[in-house]
This record gives C-alpha cells, sequence and structure tokens, in this order.
C-alpha cells in the first residue's frame, strides 16, 4: 500500500473523531468532569470505561482492523480506532477532545512502566526476563553494593529528543490533517511520586518484604535518595517548560478525568497547579505504620508540591485514609480497589476527596445479572453522600466481545440515575 494511501486512511478517522469531538455533549462532560473534581457536582458518580491498550483493546481492535502498514501510522490509526470505538460501544462520560496525546520521545532514566525493553534504570543495568507470555522475572540488582551505589548516585532525569519529536511531529501532523490537533508531552511515570514500583523492579518482591525486618536502614536509604531526586526532577522539568496541562481528558491518578474550573496559563505551567499522583500496591499487605514509615513519609516529599493529589491503585487502603488524609492535605482523589471495602471507604472519604471506585475487572468476561444489580445498588447506597467516580480499568480482556461492558454500563446507569 502506497504511504500516501495510508496516510488517507488516517486522515478519514481523524476527521470521524473530529465530528464526534464537536458534539455538544463533550461540552456537558467537560462541565460535570470539572465540577466533579472541584467536590462541587451534583450530577451523580461520573463513569469512565478505560480498556488496557494492551489488553481489551486487542480483542476489540485487533491488529489485523489496522490497515496501515507503516509502524508509526499504525500507532496513530489504533489511537483513533480505540476511540471512534468507545464512542460506539460505550454510554461512558469519557469527553472526546479534538487531539490526541502521545508521549513525546526522549529518555526517561527511572523504571519506565511495562516497558521490557528497558535496559537501564536510575543508573543500573536491567534486563527483563521472560517467564511467560506477559509475564518477567523481577530480578534482585541491588544485592550488589555497586549497583545500590549507582542508584544513590543517580539523579533521574527525562531528557527529550528534540530532533525526534519534531520528526514524530512533522509526521502526525501530516497524516491528521488538520483535523485533529497533536500533542507529545512526558511519560507519565516522570510525574508519579510511587517510588514503590521503581524500587520493586531492581530488588524484587520478596527481597523488598525482607528489608523491612532484615534491612531498613538500607531501604531509608533508597527511598530518601529516590524521592528526594524526583523532587528535583519536577524542578527541572518545571524550569525546562516541560509540564503539560493534566486538567483534561487525561488518565489521572489511577483512573478519572482531570477537567476541572481553574484557567491555567499553557506557557507558564507550575507543578503547584497539576495533578499528582502516588500508589503502594506493592504495601498492600504491610502494615499501617510501616506503609507510613518506608512509604508515605517519601512519597508524600513530592506528592505535596502538586495542587492535587491522587492516591492508591489496585491495593485496598481500609486502614490508610487516615494517615493519607492527614500527610497529604491536597488529596483530591482516593482509590477504592475491588479488594476495598466500599462502605467503609464511603464513611473514611466522606466530603473530603472523590471517591474513585474501580469495580472487579472480570465482570468483563461475564457476569451474574442478579449479583451485579445487587452489589450495584449496595455500593449506590453505601456512597450516596460522597462524590463518587466509577471506573471500569485493568480489562486484560473482555471475552473478545464489547456486551459485558455495554451490559455494566447500562446497569450503572439504572442504579446511579437517583
Amino acid at each position: 500500500m502506497k504511504y500516501s494511501e495510508q496516510e488517507g486512511i488516517v486522515r478519514n478517522l481523524a476527521r470521524e473523531l473530529a465530528e464526534i469531538a464537536a458534539l455538544p455533549e463533550n461540552d456537558v462532560k467537560r462541565r460535570k468532569w470539572a465540577d466533579h473534581n472541584e467536590l462541587c457536582g451534583d450530577a451523580g458518580p461520573l463513569l469512565w470505561v478505560c480498556i488496557d491498550e494492551d489488553g481489551g483493546w486487542l480483542e476489540l481492535v485487533p491488529e489485523s482492523a489496522i490497515l496501515s502498514e507503516d509502524a508509526e501510522l499504525r500507532v496513530l490509526e489504533r489511537r483513533l480506532r480505540h476511540q471512534i470505538y468507545q464512542h460506539a460501544h460505550f454510554d461512558d462520560d469519557f469527553v472526546y477532545e479534538g487531539l490526541v496525546r502521545f508521549d513525546m520521545p526522549g529518555e526517561y532514566t527511572g523504571y519506565l512502566y511495562g516497558d521490557a525493553s528497558q535496559k537501564n534504570a536510575w543508573g543500573i543495568d536491567i534486563e527483563a526476563k521472560g517467564v511467560g507470555k506477559g509475564a518477567y522475572h523481577l530480578d534482585n540488582y541491588l544485592s550488589d553494593e555497586a549497583n545500590l551505589e549507582k542508584l544513590l548516585a543517580h539523579e533521574v532525569d527525562f531528557i527529550p529528543d528534540q530532533e525526534e519529536t519534531r520528526r514524530l511531529r512533522e509526521k502526525y501532523e501530516s497524516a491528521l490533517g488538520g483535523f485533529l490537533g497533536l500533542q507529545l508531552v512526558l511519560p507519565y511515570c516522570a510525574l508519579v511520586q510511587s517510588l514503590l514500583i521503581d524500587l520493586v523492579h531492581l530488588r524484587g518482591m520478596s527481597e523488598l518484604m525482607l528489608d523491612l525486618y532484615d534491612n531498613p536502614e538500607m531501604l531509608h536509604r533508597v527511598m530518601d535518595h529516590m524521592s528526594a531526586s524526583k523532587v528535583r526532577l519536577l524542578d527541572r522539568l518545571e524550569a525546562r517548560g516541560l509540564l503539560f496541562d493534566n486538567h483534561t481528558n487525561i488518565y489521572t491518578g489511577s483512573g478519572g478525568l482531570g477537567y476541572t474550573n481553574r484557567r491555567l496559563d499553557p506557557g507558564q505551567l507550575r507543578i503547584s497547579e497539576l495533578w499528582g499522583f502516588a500508589d503502594s500496591q506493592e504495601f498492600s499487605n504491610v502494615s499501617t505504620s510501616m506503609f507510613e514509615d518506608f512509604a508515605l513519609q517519601y512519597q508524600k516529599r513530592g506528592l505535596n508540591r502538586f495542587g492535587l493529589a491522587c492516591y492508591g491503585c489496585c491495593e485496598p487502603l481500609d486502614t490508610r485514609y487516615e494517615s493519607i488524609f492527614r500527610e497529604i492535605p491536597n488529596i483530591r482523589r482516593l482509590s477504592v480497589s475491588p479488594w476495598s471495602s466500599v462502605p467503609l471507604a464511603a464513611e473514611a472519604i466522606g466530603d473530603r476527596a472523590i471517591l474513585s471506585w474501580k469495580p472487579n475487572p472480570v465482570l468483563c468476561m461475564g457476569f451474574d445479572r442478579g449479583q451485579m444489580e445487587r452489589e450495584l445498588a449496595e455500593v449506590a447506597a453505601a456512597t450516596r453522600n460522597n462524590t463518587t467516580e466509577i471506573i471500569l480499568k485493568d480489562v486484560r480482556t473482555c471475552a473478545g466481545t464489547p456486551a459485558h461492558v455495554e451490559e455494566f454500563v447500562g446497569l450503572v446507569r439504572k442504579h446511579f440515575s437517583s
């Protein structure tokens, strides 16, 4: 297929998505999300179906549906088809904007989430050793004293590749034909203050758990350095003008859109104006005191620099809400995972932050309608006095059909409409 024909495929999809983005319903949804995130919305819970690009989307929009042959155009075409499909099938509250957004080319020298090809992180040579489809082994690189010293000496950074950024921008803007805008922004992990996900990929999960008892001084040294280095990175990103306005239809925290009623100057963005995020999934089973001592006290250094903070992902926070409210005064969104008590979360969070409920994504493979009706009725009753959102995420598979997700969305609308 000629390259011009491939561009034509992308351009037609861009035109279609631009028409979706121009629909008046997007203005209504923006206002709902903005009021919701300012804790002043009265439209009821907001819903977002957030399918994994390397999971459920591979079933709903298979590779055979991507017609471009050029590797980079395939990436762009795939993104456009995902949004068009989402609009056609899922009656959620996602907002469609007249642009597409990708990570800018460059090197992040911390750990790149989910990138098994990464060869160096925090100054240490690493290798993801596959042990099955989509799985890999975590090596203990810090058992080598030399590697530990490399980490403690490393200053984490993001180094943009300006030439590659210009090339990719020209290529994508040509393909989009002016129908959609293009944003190339910092990779998500550059701003995240979790730290533990970096550390577990350098130390190993079992070793990290043992360190809490057997090597706490080393663990404190590492967390102290990593957190301080991440804070210094925030300062450099701000000074270099590399920040971007994340008060938009962007994945915020562990799910939720970032709109607010605040108007930012894109030419003078500050960390103190943006959304920040941290989680502690790796510490799901440690005590609250250990969570505070080995994680939260270090995460808060960077997280409190942001204007609005999100905390939590898949870990249960049942015993940790008060610690988070006490240490993160700018907290605005708290994740309530499938392994959390929703009634407990509703009472603990109250009107102080958004209750971001994450239903178990196994429902995407099929569910008992009666049981799901009962669960949704219970969640609706427990959260009636909260600012609530429902984020269906971590969808690794949907059994090859949108039917189960569509049915779930319909039931959510039914139970949370009043």
